[in-house]
């Protein structure tokens, strides 16, 4: 689930299917277009602040998507 906030954007993630470690190295790749931090409870949730307005609209869903990604390819490796 994505919600944006006046904070920034929350993001909670299944932990059945997320691996709260990439979560943590994707924040860490993202670092030049938001801040964030990670809170490992039922559910991993994010919570990002984007560096730049124009980006609130769409970084929760990049993130995500970011993240399937750094999983697929750690499968592959």
């Amino acid at each position: 689930m994505i919600d944006i906030e006046n904070k920034g954007i929350r993001i909670r993630l299944n932990k059945q299917f997320y691996d709260i470690n990439v979560v943590r190295e994707s924040l860490k790749d993202f670092k030049r277009v938001c801040s964030g931090k990670v809170a490992n409870k039922k559910a991993i949730e994010v919570m990002l602040k984007p560096k730049e307005q124009s980006l609130k609209g769409v970084l929760g869903h990049e993130f995500c998507n970011y993240v399937l990604g750094l999983m697929k390819n750690k499968t592959l490796i």
